[in-house]
C-alpha cells in the first residue's frame, strides 16, 4: 500500500472514529504542521502564539468534521496536507485577530501571514474549507506545478510546500543547500511571473 493510499485509508477511519487512524494521522503530520504554524507565526504575531497550539486546534477541527463528512473529498496525503495549510491559515488569522483586538492594545490592523508572497495561489479564508475548496487547491496545485520545467523543480517545489526545510530537502534529495536554496529562488520567480500576468 502506498503512502498515500494509507493516508486516504486513515481519513476513512478517522470519518469512524478509530483511534489508531487519528494517531496515524498525528505522527504522519502533527510535527510538520507544527514547523509550517511556526513558520507563519514568527512573521505573524511575534511568538504571542504557540505553533503547538495552532496545530492541535488543526487536528481538532480535522477530526471534528470528519465526523461529520465534510472531508470525503479527500483522497491522498497532498490533498490532506493541503487541507490542513488551509485550516491552519484560518487559525492563525484568528489568532492574529485576537491578538489585534483593540481591547488588547491592538487596532485591528491587518497582518499578513504571506509577506514572502512565495505561495501566493493560497486563498487564505476565514471558514473551513469545503470538499470543492480542497478539490479547486489541489487542482491550483497542480496547474502551478505544471509551470516548472524539470522534475527536481517540482519535487522541490512540494517538499517546501510540506513544510520541510532546505536542510532536510537537500538531505532528502542528495543535493546541496545551496543548489536548494536557488531552485526555491527560481520557483518563486517563476509563480510570482505567473500570479503577475
Amino acid at each position: 500500500m502506498s503512502d498515500s493510499d494509507s493516508v486516504s485509508e486513515w481519513l476513512r477511519g478517522l470519518e469512524d472514529g478509530d483511534a489508531d487512524a487519528a494517531q496515524k494521522l498525528w505522527d504522519r503530520f502533527f510535527k510538520r504542521l507544527m514547523l509550517h504554524a511556526d513558520n507563519r507565526i514568527g512573521r505573524a504575531l511575534g511568538g504571542r502564539v504557540e505553533a503547538e497550539d495552532i496545530a492541535a486546534s488543526v487536528f481538532e477541527s480535522l477530526y471534528i468534521g470528519a465526523q461529520q463528512g465534510r472531508f470525503q473529498s479527500v483522497k491522498n496525503r497532498d490533498e490532506l496536507w493541503w487541507l490542513l495549510m488551509k485550516l491552519a491559515h484560518r487559525k492563525l488569522i484568528n489568532a492574529v485577530r485576537f491578538e489585534t483586538a483593540e481591547k488588547r492594545g491592538g487596532r485591528n490592523r491587518p497582518i499578513s501571514l504571506n509577506n514572502d508572497r512565495s505561495c501566493g495561489f493560497f486563498a487564505i479564508v476565514s471558514r473551513e474549507p469545503t470538499p470543492d475548496d480542497v478539490i479547486v487547491l489541489g487542482e491550483e496545485l497542480e496547474r502551478v506545478l505544471t509551470l516548472l520545467p524539470e522534475e527536481r523543480l517540482k519535487k522541490i517545489a512540494q517538499l517546501t510546500l510540506e513544510g520541510l526545510t532546505v536542510i532536510e530537502i537537500s538531505q532528502q534529495l542528495g543535493i546541496a543547500t545551496v543548489t536548494v536554496t536557488r531552485k526555491r529562488k527560481l520557483i518563486r520567480s517563476i509563480w510570482l511571473r505567473d500570479l503577475q500576468e
